[in-house]
């Protein structure tokens, strides 16, 4: 007599702020999501819109019938990634096994959720991390492009890592209940609120493994392809590690960030003028010096609030 094997119960958190098109193209793909009968899932959909004046409702209801999801709409009034993600945290139905995070300038490959599922049946763990392909516009700079910035990670597939980010990843909601985990208000502007997130969770024995065919694919839009963004960004991700070091660190973690950030700006200036014949090396060579900018400026307290509603305003999406 053939066994059926139960549904599992997933949701997928979508965070949005004023991207209507990315959060309709997103939910497309999600309807087109491949199963596979041995794999079989029921799958929630959670929209939070961190828009106070609720611009994604209208797309989301476009989708509150669809035959291949259940739509939750969160509207999640008081700006700012961590409580949006909060937000969706607390959505998720109780008797979900499994959520999954994606960003809505993101759409996911046909078989992404059975790829994490796939890499779940031959490795334990209690999150799966996959990686994010760029996508470039026509008309794009070349030399960004071999710089690598923009270039998804790779590991070997089911390796265990030692981080996991909330951009492509599909997390075990029992070890969130267990542990009461929360992405951290105190980032509310800064960004780097899942770094903080995921080095807390593997602190508390959280085991990541990665999913390669678990693919997510990210819109990479001209106004990203350009200096004066590339050095913000570099320097962000650097101030990110020492907010969240000032958080959770103590005197000797503070003490060896320091020496981390100024090696990098060393590193950095050292390699800088292979920026006139690799542009690998080069964007490395940019990356040394800023992120290790970031991270001991951010040492003393200054924090890079890339998110804030001033600068989501001066970007024509406050």
């Amino acid at each position: 007599m053939q066994h059926t094997q139960p549904s599992l119960r997933i949701s997928v958190a979508v965070i949005t702020f004023k991207r209507p098109r990315g959060l309709a193209h997103l939910l497309r793909e999600l309807e087109k999501q491949v199963r596979d009968p041995a794999r079989p899932y029921e799958l929630t959909v959670i929209v939070v819109d961190n828009d106070p004046a609720g611009s994604a409702k209208t797309v989301a209801d476009t989708f509150s019938s669809s035959s291949s999801f259940r739509l939750i709409y969160v509207h999640e009034t008081r700006q700012g990634i961590p409580l949006a993600r909060n937000a969706a945290l607390e959505a998720v139905p109780p008797e979900d096994e499994f959520m999954c995070f994606i960003d809505d300038d993101e759409w996911p490959s046909p078989r992404w959720i059975d790829a994490f599922l796939e890499t779940r049946e031959r490795a334990s763990g209690d999150c799966f991390y996959g990686p994010v392909c760029p996508q470039f516009p026509d008309q794009r700079p070349d030399w960004f492009v071999r710089s690598g910035f923009f270039a998804s990670w790779t590991y070997p597939d089911a390796s265990r890592l030692a981080f996991a980010a909330s951009n492509n990843v599909m997390i075990g909601m029992d070890f969130v209940r267990r542990n009461k985990l929360r992405f951290d208000n105190r980032m509310r502007f800064t960004g780097g609120s899942d770094y903080l997130f995921f080095r807390q969770a593997v602190e508390m024995g959280m085991m990541v493994r990665w999913s390669q065919q678990a693919l997510v694919y990210e819109e990479i839009p001209l106004s990203r392809m350009n200096w004066p963004w590339i050095l913000k960004r570099h320097y962000r991700i650097g101030n990110t590690f020492s907010v969240s070091e000032r958080i959770i660190g103590n005197r000797y973690t503070l003490l060896r960030r320091s020496a981390v950030g100024a090696a990098r700006m060393g590193l950095g200036m050292v390699m800088l003028p292979s920026i006139l014949f690799s542009p690998k090396i080069g964007m490395r060579a940019v990356g040394h010096v800023c992120r290790g900018a970031g991270m001991l400026i951010g040492l003393l307290g200054h924090r890079h609030e890339e998110y804030s509603p001033v600068v989501l305003a001066r970007q024509g999406r406050g």
